[in-house]
């Protein structure tokens, strides 16, 4: 079993100095943009490469520092990192090996996860990756462009008796199952012998797999990517995705995604992921409402605007009993959630109230009034206080 318990990362990217310890299966960084959640992300991953790193000092310093702590079957060890390179363009060579050794229970997602229509003429043997492959994907991530041929091979070789072993055997059936993780509607019909194109069921009769939308895909990429990954690095013996216990990173999970899937792909990730740790950061609300307290990571600037941990998070609860809008402007940092057509607007109706003004005021309610969502109750409240106006006339 492969664990990070903390980091501390100094002068890295956007982060001056800050120290995280983190939870044992699921852990959702969370800011507003530019908080360096990316750069977290990064760190950690980028732990188990080799001796290069994409990762850049913060501009202004000499060099930046990154410390983190991990346990492999309980035994602890801890390993640093220097950096010393701001070039954009260039990545940085380490001078010392990362926790390469570990890389095979390293999966990396990064945000490239479009899934292109492509035509199989024919299949290819999986690729036989080995343990240089895995620590260059910590700094480039795993890429979907051959998990069409991967589910095909593992597809057709399924009905032959004796040629996948029990673990792929239950792979390739859980991938079948994912189709149908964000909509119960769809799922996966066959696979056309002439062409090797995937077909799913839909509502709306047969479909080709790549006619789902972009952020079907974009879940799919990491559903059945992992599930191609885990096929990909354990060979003899094979192994059963649910039994995996290295770690997943899934750099914005909620990429492309519908936020009614938002919430269901964490919750997928949980089912097929029970032995693993996983680290994902988001923008999404959605997902933070849904997570435990203990599974969220939510960054804030302090007064010196130095990064911190923001301590408005409710230890027990999380943020379960709080709005869309209450997230977004005290976890993500949007200083307002309404556009300023309507802010000038109910300004100015406010004016004119405390001036007495009905024509002005009317003005501004009508616009109001043609803005708001049809159950608002602040449309009667206005009304009221326009009435209140009119009275006094």
């Amino acid at each position: 079993m492969l664990r990070i318990n903390d980091i501390k990362i100094t002068g890295i990217g956007p982060i001056k100095n800050l120290e995280l310890t983190f939870n044992n299966h699921f852990n959702i960084i969370c800011g507003q943009n530019g908080i360096g959640k990316t750069t977290i992300l990064d760190c950690l991953a980028q732990s188990f490469g080799a001796n290069y790193t994409s990762l850049k000092k913060t501009a202004g310093l000499q060099s930046g520092n990154w410390t983190i702590e991990i346990s492999i079957n309980g035994h602890t060890q801890n390993k640093s990192f220097d950096i010393t390179s701001f070039h954009p363009n260039e990545n940085t060579y380490n001078g010392a090996n990362g926790l390469y050794e570990s890389s095979n229970d390293i999966i990396v997602f990064k945000t490239h996860r479009d899934i292109p229509y492509q035509q199989l003429s024919s299949l290819v043997t999986n690729p036989q990756k080995q343990i240089h492959d895995f620590a260059h994907e910590t700094m480039l991530g795993s890429f979907p462009n051959n998990l069409k041929n991967w589910f095909v091979s593992q597809h057709l070789w399924s009905a032959h008796e004796n040629h996948l072993d029990e673990q792929q055997i239950r792979n390739i059936n859980l991938a079948k199952e994912c189709f149908s993780i964000l909509n119960s509607e769809i799922s996966f019909s066959k696979v056309i012998p002439n062409s090797n194109d995937i077909m799913l069921n839909t509502p709306n009769g047969e479909i080709y797999f790549e006619y789902l939308s972009s952020g079907y895909k974009s879940c799919m990429a990491v559903l059945l990517g992992l599930i191609k990954e885990i096929e990909f690095r354990y060979k003899n013996p094979s192994k059963f995705i649910k039994d995996f216990e290295g770690i997943v990173f899934i750099d914005e999970i909620d990429l492309h995604l519908h936020p009614e899937w938002q919430a269901k792909i964490c919750q997928a990730l949980k089912v097929i992921l029970p032995n693993a740790q996983v680290f994902t950061s988001t923008h999404s609300p959605h997902i933070i409402q849904v997570a435990d307290a203990n599974e969220i990571i939510p960054l804030t600037l302090d007064d010196a605007n130095e990064i911190k941990l923001n301590p408005i998070i409710n230890q027990e609860y999380g943020c379960q009993g709080w709005t869309v809008e209450e997230i977004l402007t005290d976890v993500m940092g949007m200083e307002e959630t309404r556009t300023s057509t309507y802010l000038d607007a109910i300004i100015n109706f406010n004016s004119a109230l405390d001036n007495d003004d009905f024509e002005a005021a009317n003005v501004q309610f009508l616009i109001l009034d043609a803005m708001l969502h049809p159950e608002n109750s602040l449309r009667k409240i206005l009304k009221i206080q326009l009435t209140g106006i009119s009275a006094n006339d």
